[in-house]
């Protein structure tokens, strides 16, 4: 039975993301409340979406509250506001660019003083920003005043949290002169459990193989296009080779996801390519394929590479931010350059021919103890200290 009074002291923390989807701001964010239910209030701030990961949430004892953040409206910034007057929060988490746009505007028209400009007389919430993948994307103008934002999303906030040594680096080195306390280096927590296979993707992988895996989303970010173009080289070799994609698709990113759809329909492979959408538990279901594939372009801390090594699964993976991090050739996975269909080839025809030798354990084995400290529990006990860090103190 829950205690009224021990209820009364937990601190209220609001976490803002676009919408409900699996991806891994939303996946991570829910293994943080799962394993700190007790010491916290959780609130979540997102557009509808995925509506058996907004289930989840909900019995977590999340209170969910649908605000759409997926694209610039004043109309949320106004319910944003709103909401933060109404609910008092003690931390507003945001979680990526567009969360963090929506956090600093509405900061704004709240009772937020940024750290530095607080009094003991003047009581105000604490914001920290997750970055979850900081990349650069834009040239010209555009990049000035995306890099003048972040320095002033930076500025702003209590913390800054990076989840892998690699973008913190590159945020440096992007944005020079930022305040080093404010930055925190926390990798996001990750576990894995017994998961049983829906039936249809079991009935596939009794099939012959070997079978890959990406867990990925239809969005530019994954370059599936290079993944596709990849495995259309290495087939002739490997005729029952099969390839699987758990990831759904956003509004945002449905032109590209209908591009990634027409390039597969060209594969002389396209019937051993599998796109099974948005799956429940998908990384816990890594342990059921022969290998983990990523052609990202850029990542945070990419947590199915994690899931992956906590899986057994030997992984091959872009030489990108956050994916370096956790993949080291020759001793956790095999790196290969992004946007190279042929240099990835070359690195699955690698990691096949490891397979078939049975020579792959040891990666497999230093991939796993590197990951075992990745834990929730050790996300958590990181977060909490940060929230209670001087910056964060109130008055």
């Amino acid at each position: 039975m829950t205690d009224p009074a021990a209820a009364a002291r937990k601190k209220r923390i609001l976490h803002l993301f676009p919408e409900f989807k699996r991806g891994g701001a939303q996946i991570n964010v829910l293994r943080f409340i799962n394993a700190s239910s007790d010491d916290f209030e959780h609130h979540v701030a997102a557009a509808p979406q995925d509506d058996s990961l907004q289930a989840e949430y909900e019995a977590s004892g999340t209170r969910v509250h649908p605000l759409d953040m997926t694209s610039v409206r004043a109309g949320s910034v106004i319910a944003l506001v709103r909401l933060i007057r109404e609910l008092n929060p003690h931390v507003v988490h945001v979680n990526g660019k567009g969360a963090a746009f929506y956090g600093f505007v509405s900061s704004l028209f709240t009772s937020y003083r940024k750290p530095g400009r607080r009094s003991g007389a003047y009581s105000s919430y604490r914001m920290f920003h997750t970055m979850r993948g900081f990349h650069i994307k834009y040239s010209g103008v555009k990049l000035k005043l995306y890099l003048a934002f972040e320095r002033a999303a930076a500025g702003r906030m209590d913390g800054t949290v990076l989840v892998s040594p690699s973008e913190k680096d590159l945020l440096n080195t992007m944005i020079p002169g930022l305040d080093q306390s404010r930055l925190f280096l926390i990798p996001n927590g990750i576990d894995v459990k017994e998961a049983a296979l829906p039936g249809e993707i079991a009935e596939v992988l009794n099939t012959p193989g070997p079978h890959m895996v990406t867990l990925s989303r239809l969005s530019p970010q994954k370059d599936l296009i290079t993944m596709v173009d990849a495995f259309d080289r290495i087939v002739p070799d490997y005729p029952d080779a099969a390839l699987h994609v758990m990831g759904g698709e956003t509004p945002q990113d449905r032109d590209y996801a209908e591009s990634v759809k027409k390039r597969i329909d060209r594969s002389p492979a396209k019937g051993r390519i599998f796109l099974w959408g948005s799956v429940k538990d998908a990384g816990s279901l890594i342990r059921h394929f022969d290998l983990y594939w990523s052609t990202a372009l850029f990542e945070g801390l990419p947590t199915a590479v994690v899931e992956a090594s906590l899986c057994r699964v030997p992984v091959v993976g872009t030489d990108c931010v956050g994916n370096k991090d956790l993949i080291i050739p020759g001793k956790t996975g095999i790196l290969t350059e992004p946007g190279d269909a042929g240099d990835n080839a070359r690195g699955i025809t690698e990691a096949l021919e490891l397979l078939k030798k049975g020579e792959f354990a040891d990666m497999v084995n230093e991939a796993e103890t590197r990951c075992l400290d990745l834990s929730p529990e050790n996300n958590v006990l990181k977060i909490m200290k940060m929230y209670s860090s001087p910056w964060g103190e109130q008055g």
